[in-house]
């Protein structure tokens, strides 16, 4: 995970959107992307906030800030981070939508979709930049390397160096125009499309982020002196037209030109994930077999989306549960669950987790098709009541929203590691021990892979990673050589 942005980080995202080959496993829907962008926008809008209310302690002439004041500085840095990063991450679900499509006319909503997105990054690192613009003592500790989160040195030059420059300007403006010729030329596709549910509001948002890119550009390049020559190269609204009507010319059709366009502007760009490890039908099988009710599953993966927690060599947790049908799992029959949590399970989910989208359910497929770079299942002692116990611990948070501040003491919002503290700790022989990370009373995934591998009564039941004879296909390991390949390779 890092602080910087690709030089060109339209190009970037929107190219990913249509050149490169199509993720391993997308799990969400349009819906579900869009409702992700709303939530980074709540939490980056606090969290910029927040940043900038943090002043240095003058005293005795000197200003400087305490290390409380550090740890909540890099804290709110690494939630910046997780939030930006995982924006791009949803335009990476749609890097070739145009080809996964049955029908062309989402190609549109695809784009505005990955507009959207881009234009959110834009707005609230521009504000990053002018709400810290006076404080040099923010400015320098933001510039400073946090290797426990894993943020490069030089993140809030980087993040100037982009939305001042002129090549990527250059390019949201050419968005701009491709995204007012698409809204105004296709709005009788908007009803039948997988996209009909969303695409009033995401037009509104959009439109909306939009105008504010405007004023926020403006704002920058008068506070951010760049060279004369360089000013010269932003291009004027008749030059955009032009430069757009060229394109489509030559490319035959508009969105041709968008993929034309984007592909001659990112020849070098790298795709920022690891494919992750698929499961052979056979392995499938397997490890479906060795799995039971209550064993607890830490995996790791390239995505953002799915890593909204504390670097490590895992980062997410989740429990298996079985199938969550309460006449066929003898653990669910004695749960009590509102309305509204009922409607959150499908019959063929067998995982509780909480994710950006909040505690959800879903199923272990999705992490046996390429989800996962990498995955370990313990199996704590515990008997058939301490199982339904936790059942019923886990099933209280369902609905709950996602805890941003990974903050253990506040028992409103959950993260990953969080239900699984509060739904096993004090049952059977489980005892785990919270840790302080950056002033916050928390626990990682990495925590949790050593309590367990250190707790004689817990089993492990398998490590799969990636077998390095065939790419992207999983390996399992057993035994004392799971062991050996994690001594070998993770960091506890």
């Amino acid at each position: 995970m890092i602080a910087r942005f690709p030089r060109r980080l339209v190009s970037f995202t929107f190219a990913l959107m249509f050149l490169l080959d199509a993720i391993s496993a997308q799990r969400w829907t349009p819906e579900d992307d869009f409702n992700h962008i709303k939530t980074f926008v709540g939490v980056l809008n606090k969290t910029v906030t927040e940043l900038s209310k943090i002043k240095p302690i003058n005293k005795d002439n000197n200003e400087y800030f305490t290390n409380k004041q550090y740890d909540e500085i890099e804290a709110l840095y690494f939630r910046y981070t997780l939030c930006t990063r995982s924006l791009v991450d949803i335009v990476n679900a749609y890097k070739d939508f145009s080809n996964q499509s049955k029908y062309k006319k989402n190609n549109v909503q695809a784009f505005i979709l990955g507009y959207c997105a881009t234009l959110t990054i834009y707005k609230y690192s521009a504000e990053l930049i002018l709400y810290t613009a006076n404080n040099q003592l923010l400015i320098d500790k933001l510039n400073e390397e946090y290797p426990r989160t894993e943020i490069k040195g030089g993140g809030l030059d980087y993040i100037i160096s982009n939305i001042t420059n002129p090549d990527y300007l250059n390019s949201l403006d050419i968005a701009h125009e491709f995204y007012q010729r698409q809204i105004n030329e296709n709005k009788n596709l908007y009803d039948t499309s997988e996209f009909s549910s969303i695409i009033t509001e995401l037009i509104k948002i959009t439109t909306e982020l939009s105008y504010g890119y405007d004023i926020h550009k403006k704002t920058i390049l008068d506070q951010y002196t760049i060279l004369p020559l360089e000013a010269a190269d932003i291009m004027q609204v008749t030059t955009i037209e032009e430069t757009v009507n060229e394109m489509i010319d030559a490319a035959g059709s508009q969105l041709k030109a968008i993929q034309e366009f984007l592909f001659t502007l990112t020849a070098d760009v790298r795709m920022p994930l690891i494919d992750g490890i698929k499961f052979s039908r056979r392995q499938k099988k397997m490890v479906k077999r060795s799995l039971k009710p209550g064993d607890i599953i830490l995996t790791f993966s390239s995505g953002y989306l799915s890593n909204i927690f504390l670097p490590g060599y895992f980062k997410h947790v989740l429990t298996y549960t079985g199938i969550q049908n309460k006449k066929k799992n003898e653990y669910l029959r004695d749960i009590r669950m509102k309305p509204s949590q009922e409607k959150l399970i499908k019959p063929d989910h067998n995982i509780i987790e909480a994710n950006s989208d909040g505690v959800r359910t879903t199923h272990i497929e999705n992490y046996l098709n390429g989800y996962a770079n990498r995955m370990i299942v313990f199996r704590p002692s515990l008997s058939d009541d301490d199982i339904q116990t936790i059942m019923s611990n886990l099933y209280s948070y369902l609905g709950m929203d996602y805890d941003f501040d990974f903050d253990l003491e506040n028992g409103e919002k959950q993260t990953c590691t969080e239900i699984i503290y509060r739904s096993y700790n004090g049952i059977g022989n489980i005892k785990m021990d919270l840790k302080e990370i950056f002033g916050t009373t928390t626990l990682s995934g990495d925590h949790l892979l050593e309590y367990f591998m250190n707790d004689e009564r817990t089993k492990l039941i398998f490590l799969a990673v990636e077998n390095e004879n065939r790419p992207t296909r999983a390996k399992i390991l057993t035994d004392e050589d799971a062991i050996l390949y994690l001594k070998q390779n993770a960091q506890n």
